[in-house]
């Protein structure tokens, strides 16, 4: 399985390279399409320069052409992603182990495990778009949010089409859509109540992927945690003189860290919980 992670993680950090070519462009409201360039000098990158990670390093994070430092942001997603990937096919396919080649390991994997694990790296990849733009920006943009739901949706969908004998409830497409419009009026109704305050309508639509993403009853660890890490961050600011009590905070970084947390660790913490309150033995 070492080699497989390894495989995945670099990957990942692929994948990362791109999703920052969005996080960098969609709140410009740039073409996706095209070369990517130096944002200091506009010279065009050559593929030597677009090496995830690699460049980065060799380059000591500085443009090669007008020696201006990068961003920390490429380096730092494409390694989150790529750790993230690595992750999630962990936990996806942890009980088998690898033949010679890794990757043949998903020879002998089930179809839904193996539409499971592209489901979760799907999540992963939208969930690190709207957290660095949410974080940067206060936005969470319907450009993303609208295709990934949609397409969350027909994942969830094909999921439930592959048979599943271990499966005996209600599909994870409608229990993925009830949780979504449950969420939806849950924090439409902080919106309304608050006439945008407490909560960004971003956030409001938001909703809908997160129960797509975490259906019940994992979307209430995912809502609760967020709430509650959203809590202990903004009363660190507030300490720090960071932050006032009017100022706006960007709950899609919270959303989105917690529903990770929720896909990897969801069971544990909802057991944990119960248990706690005495509800489970």
């Amino acid at each position: 399985m070492g080699i497989a992670l390894i495989l995945f993680f670099i990957f990942g950090t692929i994948i990362g390279s791109f999703l920052n070519v969005l996080i960098f462009r969609l709140p410009q409201e740039e073409s996706i399409n095209g070369r990517s360039y130096c944002r200091s000098c506009n010279h065009k990158l050559d593929i030597g320069d677009l090496v995830p990670v690699f460049s980065f390093l060799v380059l000591k994070g500085r443009c090669r052409y007008c020696q201006e430092r990068v961003s920390w942001q490429y380096v730092v997603v494409e390694v989150i992603t790529g750790l993230l990937f690595a992750m999630a096919y962990y936990m996806v396919f942890k009980s088998f182990v690898d033949l010679p080649f890794a990757l043949s390991g998903l020879a002998g994997m089930g179809w839904l495990q193996i539409v499971i694990f592209l489901r979760t790296i799907f999540i992963i990849s939208v969930l690190v778009v709207v957290f660095t733009i949410d974080l940067k920006h206060f936005l969470i943009l319907d450009r993303v949010l609208y295709p990934a739901t949609a397409i969350l949706f027909l994942l969830n969908l094909l999921v439930d089409l592959i048979p599943n004998p271990s499966w005996s409830g209600l599909s994870l497409t409608v229990m993925g859509l009830l949780s979504g419009l449950g969420v939806f009026l849950f924090f439409g109704s902080i919106y309304y109540f608050s006439k945008g305050r407490w909560l960004g309508f971003g956030d409001v639509k938001f909703s809908w992927f997160l129960g797509l993403a975490v259906p019940f009853p994992l979307i209430f660890v995912n809502i609760f945690s967020a709430f509650m890490v959203g809590a202990v961050v903004g009363t660190i600011l507030l300490i720090m003189k960071t932050r006032k009590l009017t100022s706006k905070i960007a709950f899609g970084t919270f959303l989105s860290i917690t529903c990770v947390a929720t896909i990897f660790f969801g069971d544990q913490i909802l057991n944990w919980y119960l248990h706690l309150i005495g509800i489970s033995t």
